[in-house]
């Protein structure tokens, strides 16, 4: 990531960080020598602890990954969500489908086909009303995945790859779908898990795939890949009957999502019903990669948690979505533009008791002792605080640039 005009403390370039302290009689106090002390015992310490440092050592454990959000339900939108109530609840029975959708599934939606043609890319708005999210079918899908959804910038986890999602064999055993073979054509049935979400009305929602490549690493880092209902990995299908199972008068939309470059839009397929939130071409988008820093103010020189001041600097290109009508005269995506270019930091957790003041650009500072006593511990964990992961408590501090 290249970094417009943002400078940081040692080799980090995105942020200036400095640590500020006072002393009556400054005359008598040699506060050069005090702090060539604390870094020499610091290293010395840190060395004791965790051994020499590899010189060719590569501390930037960041994925930097691509994450689509729509101008409103970025990182810019957080603070509202104390404004917004999202309630994601699984229901106790399960939703049994017939072997009219497994062979629909596996004659319009064939694994390694490109079915780019069967829907476009969505946003969704909020009604006044729940509404059920139903993940039915699993295609050939090595990868390890869990469905998110992104609803007026708060983000919450929906489901997981292979929880509570099996198939009925020719010889009536219940089964898990495997990754090798997904849900096979020869199954008769379907029980699938169901979602109920209810959000605060006219809020704009997406959904995103957090991807692993090999399934073992899901519960240890951070996701390889996030693909999203923005950036033409998931589409709304066109010309899909509604399954028997949904009874009532219900609307009903049904999402492929593609977890990786086949384009076939079978590894997941979900339906949603219920008070469905109504299907929005996506015409703006920011692709958006973040990076975390993660910094010690040498307060004590055996302290190594790094929660001092953690600061969040995202790259951000702002997209204009085209479309075009194909030979079938469906809507579907052509290609997209940049009309935008900012960065933005986001101050995470303020961790230490010793002011610091943080330099974004040229002319932007801002210094813990601004907003926050400075003895407090902001988002850490410690203390009796708490770990915010969204709305205004997890942002201290905000600069656009």
């Amino acid at each position: 990531m290249k970094l417009r005009n943002f400078v940081m403390f040692g080799s980090m370039a995105a942020v200036c960080a400095a640590f500020t302290s006072c002393s009556k009689g400054e005359d008598l106090f040699d506060s050069g020598a005090y702090v060539a002390k604390q870094k020499s015992e610091y290293a010395t310490n840190f060395e004791k602890k965790y051994g020499p440092i590899d010189p060719n050592q590569n501390w930037d454990l960041a994925t930097m990954g691509h994450f689509y959000t729509l101008p409103s339900t970025g990182s810019a939108a957080r603070t509202r969500s104390t404004a917004v109530s999202v309630n994601i609840e699984e229901e106790n029975d399960q939703l049994n489908f017939g072997q009219d959708v497994i062979e629909w599934m596996h004659t319009n939606m064939k694994a390694g086909k490109n079915n780019t043609a069967m829907g476009s890319p969505f946003y969704m708005v909020t009604q006044d009303g729940d509404f059920t999210i139903v993940p039915f079918y699993q295609g050939v899908a090595s990868y390890f995945w869990e469905l998110w959804v992104n609803i007026g910038g708060v983000e919450r986890k929906l489901w997981s790859k292979y929880d509570k999602l099996q198939y009925k064999s020719p010889s009536g055993e219940w089964k898990a779908p495997t990754a090798k073979e997904g849900v096979p054509a020869n199954a008769v049935a379907i029980n699938a898990p169901q979602i109920k979400v209810d959000a605060t009305k006219d809020l704009q929602m997406f959904f995103y795939l957090k991807i692993w490549h090999k399934e073992e690493t899901h519960t240890t880092k951070a996701a390889d890949a996030i693909l999203s209902s923005l950036d033409q990995k998931m589409l709304a299908l066109q010309g899909v009957n509604k399954p028997s199972c949904i009874t009532g008068d219900y609307d009903v939309t049904i999402i492929g999502c593609e977890d990786g470059t086949d384009s076939d839009y079978e590894d997941l397929v979900f339906l949603m019903y219920g008070t469905v939130p109504p299907l929005y071409h996506v015409e703006v988008v920011e692709d958006r990669v973040t990076k975390r820093y993660m910094m010690e103010d040498l307060g004590t020189t055996d302290d190594f948690d790094f929660n001092d001041v953690v600061v969040d600097v995202s790259d951000v290109h702002q997209k204009k979505i085209k479309y075009e009508y194909d030979s079938n005269h469906r809507l579907v995506f052509k290609n997209e533009e940049e009309t935008l270019h900012y960065q933005d930091a986001v101050v995470r957790a303020a961790g230490g008791t010793i002011n610091f003041s943080i330099q974004i650009g040229k002319n932007t500072t801002w210094s813990k002792s601004d907003a926050l006593a400075v003895k407090d511990m902001k988002n850490t964990g410690w203390g009796g605080s708490h770990i915010y992961y969204d709305g205004e408590d997890s942002e201290l501090a905000k600069f656009h640039h």
